[in-house]
Protein backbone atom coordinates (compact mmCIF):
# COMPACT_ATOMS: atom_id res chain seq x y z
CA UNK A 1 0.00 0.00 0.00
CA UNK A 2 1.40 3.18 -1.16
CA UNK A 3 2.04 6.18 1.47
CA UNK A 4 -0.69 8.48 -0.62
CA UNK A 5 -3.11 5.63 -0.21
CA UNK A 6 -2.63 5.17 3.38
CA UNK A 7 -2.93 9.11 4.01
CA UNK A 8 -6.32 8.93 1.57
CA UNK A 9 -7.43 6.34 3.95
CA UNK A 10 -6.76 7.67 6.96
CA UNK A 11 -8.65 11.30 5.79
CA UNK A 12 -11.48 9.57 5.39
CA UNK A 13 -11.63 7.03 8.51
CA UNK A 14 -10.29 10.34 10.67
CA UNK A 15 -12.95 13.13 8.78
CA UNK A 16 -15.81 11.04 8.50
CA UNK A 17 -18.14 13.11 11.13
CA UNK A 18 -21.29 12.71 12.21
CA UNK A 19 -23.08 15.96 10.13
CA UNK A 20 -25.85 16.83 10.61
CA UNK A 21 -26.18 21.31 10.45
CA UNK A 22 -23.57 20.71 6.78
CA UNK A 23 -25.90 18.84 4.60
CA UNK A 24 -26.61 20.74 1.76
CA UNK A 25 -30.37 20.35 1.44
CA UNK A 26 -30.74 22.27 -1.91
CA UNK A 27 -28.81 19.85 -3.54
CA UNK A 28 -30.35 16.03 -4.68
CA UNK A 29 -28.54 13.06 -4.18
CA UNK A 30 -28.24 11.02 -7.40
CA UNK A 31 -29.36 6.98 -7.47
CA UNK A 32 -26.09 5.86 -8.88
CA UNK A 33 -24.38 7.48 -6.04
CA UNK A 34 -26.13 5.65 -3.44
CA UNK A 35 -26.07 2.39 -5.64
CA UNK A 36 -21.92 2.77 -5.42
CA UNK A 37 -21.71 3.17 -1.33
CA UNK A 38 -24.29 0.67 -1.10
CA UNK A 39 -21.90 -1.79 -3.08
CA UNK A 40 -19.03 -0.78 -1.07
CA UNK A 41 -20.74 -1.29 2.26
CA UNK A 42 -21.97 -4.72 1.30
CA UNK A 43 -17.88 -5.64 1.37
CA UNK A 44 -18.02 -4.98 5.13
CA UNK A 45 -17.10 -8.38 7.32
CA UNK A 46 -20.61 -10.31 7.77
CA UNK A 47 -21.25 -13.14 10.35
CA UNK A 48 -21.27 -16.48 8.93
CA UNK A 49 -20.73 -14.86 5.35
CA UNK A 50 -24.81 -14.34 5.08
CA UNK A 51 -25.78 -11.03 3.64
CA UNK A 52 -28.75 -10.09 5.84
CA UNK A 53 -28.24 -5.97 6.13
CA UNK A 54 -31.15 -4.15 3.78
CA UNK A 55 -31.26 -0.89 2.58
CA UNK A 56 -34.24 1.42 2.17
CA UNK A 57 -33.49 4.73 0.44
CA UNK A 58 -36.25 7.34 0.82
CA UNK A 59 -36.22 10.04 -1.69
CA UNK A 60 -40.16 10.67 -2.19
CA UNK A 61 -41.08 13.93 0.07
CA UNK A 62 -43.89 12.70 1.81
CA UNK A 63 -42.50 9.74 3.08
CA UNK A 64 -39.74 11.85 4.36
CA UNK A 65 -41.85 13.94 5.82
CA UNK A 66 -43.24 11.31 7.41
CA UNK A 67 -40.49 10.03 9.07
CA UNK A 68 -39.43 13.22 10.25
CA UNK A 69 -43.05 13.85 11.79
CA UNK A 70 -42.42 10.27 13.55
CA UNK A 71 -38.30 11.26 14.41
CA UNK A 72 -39.41 14.90 15.93
CA UNK A 73 -42.60 13.43 18.24
CA UNK A 74 -40.08 10.59 19.53
CA UNK A 75 -37.63 13.73 20.02
CA UNK A 76 -40.85 15.77 21.88
CA UNK A 77 -42.41 12.97 23.48
CA UNK A 78 -39.77 10.85 24.91
CA UNK A 79 -36.54 11.64 24.70
CA UNK A 80 -35.95 15.23 25.53
CA UNK A 81 -38.47 14.99 28.87
CA UNK A 82 -36.00 12.07 29.80
CA UNK A 83 -33.19 13.98 29.42
CA UNK A 84 -34.78 16.69 31.32
CA UNK A 85 -35.22 13.83 34.11
CA UNK A 86 -32.17 12.88 34.23
CA UNK A 87 -30.57 16.55 34.42
CA UNK A 88 -32.88 17.33 37.45
CA UNK A 89 -32.21 13.92 39.05
CA UNK A 90 -28.28 14.46 38.98
CA UNK A 91 -28.31 17.90 39.45
CA UNK A 92 -25.62 20.22 38.88
CA UNK A 93 -23.10 17.23 38.08
CA UNK A 94 -25.27 16.62 34.84
CA UNK A 95 -24.25 20.12 33.29
CA UNK A 96 -22.75 19.60 30.01
CA UNK A 97 -19.48 20.78 28.63
CA UNK A 98 -19.25 22.80 25.94
CA UNK A 99 -18.92 20.04 23.20
CA UNK A 100 -21.69 18.33 24.93
CA UNK A 101 -24.00 21.87 24.38
CA UNK A 102 -22.92 21.84 20.63
CA UNK A 103 -23.48 18.03 20.06
CA UNK A 104 -27.47 18.67 21.49
CA UNK A 105 -27.80 22.00 19.39
CA UNK A 106 -26.82 19.96 16.45
CA UNK A 107 -29.08 17.37 17.19
CA UNK A 108 -32.13 19.40 17.62
CA UNK A 109 -31.01 21.39 14.49
CA UNK A 110 -31.35 18.08 12.40
CA UNK A 111 -34.24 17.32 14.08
CA UNK A 112 -35.94 20.51 12.68
CA UNK A 113 -34.68 19.89 9.51
CA UNK A 114 -34.79 16.30 8.82
CA UNK A 115 -37.78 16.84 6.41
CA UNK A 116 -35.47 19.10 4.17
CA UNK A 117 -32.72 16.31 4.14
CA UNK A 118 -32.67 14.98 0.44
CA UNK A 119 -32.33 11.52 1.35
CA UNK A 120 -33.39 9.45 4.69
CA UNK A 121 -31.53 5.89 4.71
CA UNK A 122 -33.61 3.58 6.74
CA UNK A 123 -30.61 0.37 7.54
CA UNK A 124 -31.75 -2.91 8.94
CA UNK A 125 -31.83 -6.68 8.45
CA UNK A 126 -33.72 -9.47 8.02
CA UNK A 127 -31.72 -11.54 10.98
CA UNK A 128 -33.75 -12.85 13.71
CA UNK A 129 -33.44 -10.38 16.67
CA UNK A 130 -30.97 -12.18 19.60
CA UNK A 131 -33.14 -13.09 22.84
CA UNK A 132 -29.79 -11.71 24.67
CA UNK A 133 -29.01 -8.08 25.14
CA UNK A 134 -25.22 -8.93 25.17
CA UNK A 135 -23.17 -12.30 24.07
CA UNK A 136 -22.30 -14.22 21.28
CA UNK A 137 -25.75 -14.30 19.41
CA UNK A 138 -26.25 -10.13 20.36
CA UNK A 139 -22.30 -9.47 18.62
CA UNK A 140 -23.78 -11.94 15.66
CA UNK A 141 -27.24 -10.09 14.91
CA UNK A 142 -25.19 -6.16 14.99
CA UNK A 143 -21.82 -7.17 13.79
CA UNK A 144 -23.40 -8.10 10.52
CA UNK A 145 -24.93 -4.56 11.01
CA UNK A 146 -23.32 -2.00 11.93
CA UNK A 147 -19.87 -2.77 10.05
CA UNK A 148 -21.86 -2.58 6.99
CA UNK A 149 -23.73 0.85 8.18
CA UNK A 150 -20.71 2.15 8.53
CA UNK A 151 -18.79 1.25 5.65
CA UNK A 152 -21.78 3.17 3.88
CA UNK A 153 -20.84 6.03 5.84
CA UNK A 154 -16.99 6.10 5.03
CA UNK A 155 -18.09 5.36 1.26
CA UNK A 156 -20.46 8.64 1.31
CA UNK A 157 -17.55 10.73 3.20
CA UNK A 158 -15.51 10.03 0.04
CA UNK A 159 -17.79 11.41 -2.32
CA UNK A 160 -18.18 14.57 -0.90
CA UNK A 161 -21.67 13.29 1.32
CA UNK A 162 -22.57 13.68 5.17
CA UNK A 163 -24.60 11.28 7.16
CA UNK A 164 -25.43 10.67 10.83
CA UNK A 165 -26.33 7.48 12.39
CA UNK A 166 -29.64 8.02 14.22
CA UNK A 167 -32.11 6.11 16.09
CA UNK A 168 -34.29 8.13 17.65
CA UNK A 169 -37.49 7.03 15.60
CA UNK A 170 -37.18 3.50 16.59
CA UNK A 171 -39.77 4.56 19.41
CA UNK A 172 -42.00 4.56 16.82
CA UNK A 173 -40.89 1.53 14.70
CA UNK A 174 -44.04 0.43 13.90
CA UNK A 175 -45.23 3.43 12.39
CA UNK A 176 -42.23 3.52 10.21
CA UNK A 177 -42.21 0.55 9.22
CA UNK A 178 -46.68 0.88 8.48
CA UNK A 179 -45.26 4.29 6.66
CA UNK A 180 -42.75 2.82 4.13
CA UNK A 181 -44.61 -0.80 3.85
CA UNK A 182 -41.61 -3.15 5.99
CA UNK A 183 -41.61 -6.46 5.88
CA UNK A 184 -42.65 -8.23 9.53
CA UNK A 185 -38.66 -10.03 9.02
CA UNK A 186 -36.94 -6.54 9.03
CA UNK A 187 -35.84 -5.20 11.99
CA UNK A 188 -34.83 -1.20 11.94
CA UNK A 189 -31.44 -0.58 13.25
CA UNK A 190 -30.37 2.97 11.95
CA UNK A 191 -31.47 6.18 10.39
CA UNK A 192 -29.52 8.32 7.73
CA UNK A 193 -30.15 11.44 7.29
CA UNK A 194 -27.78 12.02 3.57
CA UNK A 195 -26.46 14.79 1.51
CA UNK A 196 -23.53 16.76 0.25
CA UNK A 197 -21.83 18.51 2.95
CA UNK A 198 -21.40 22.31 2.54
CA UNK A 199 -17.72 22.16 2.33
CA UNK A 200 -16.12 19.30 3.19
CA UNK A 201 -13.04 20.25 5.22
CA UNK A 202 -14.06 18.26 8.25
CA UNK A 203 -11.10 17.61 11.01
CA UNK A 204 -10.40 14.90 13.15
CA UNK A 205 -12.55 14.88 16.07
CA UNK A 206 -11.11 16.01 19.64
CA UNK A 207 -10.69 12.94 21.82
CA UNK A 208 -10.02 13.69 25.71
CA UNK A 209 -8.76 10.10 26.69
CA UNK A 210 -4.92 9.30 26.65
CA UNK A 211 -4.12 6.32 24.65
CA UNK A 212 -3.20 4.18 26.96
CA UNK A 213 -6.52 4.66 28.62
CA UNK A 214 -8.19 2.95 25.91
CA UNK A 215 -5.67 0.55 24.61
CA UNK A 216 -4.31 -2.14 26.59
CA UNK A 217 -1.87 -4.61 26.32
CA UNK A 218 -2.31 -8.35 27.26
CA UNK A 219 -4.04 -7.63 30.38
CA UNK A 220 -6.13 -4.64 31.32
CA UNK A 221 -3.86 -2.24 33.22
CA UNK A 222 -5.08 0.85 35.64
CA UNK A 223 -4.16 4.01 34.20
CA UNK A 224 -2.48 6.54 36.74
Amino acid sequence: MTASLIADVDDVLSTTRAVRRRLDLDRRVPDDVIEQCVELARQAPIAKNVEQCRFVAVRDPELRAGLAALYRRAGNEIVLPRMAAAAREAGKAAKPTAQQRRNMASAMHLTEQLDAVPLLVLAGTIAPPPDEVVGPDASEFYGSVLPTVWSFQLALRSRGLGSSLTSMHLHFADEVAALLDLPDAFTQIALLPVAYTVGTDFRPAERTLPLDAVLHFDRWATTS
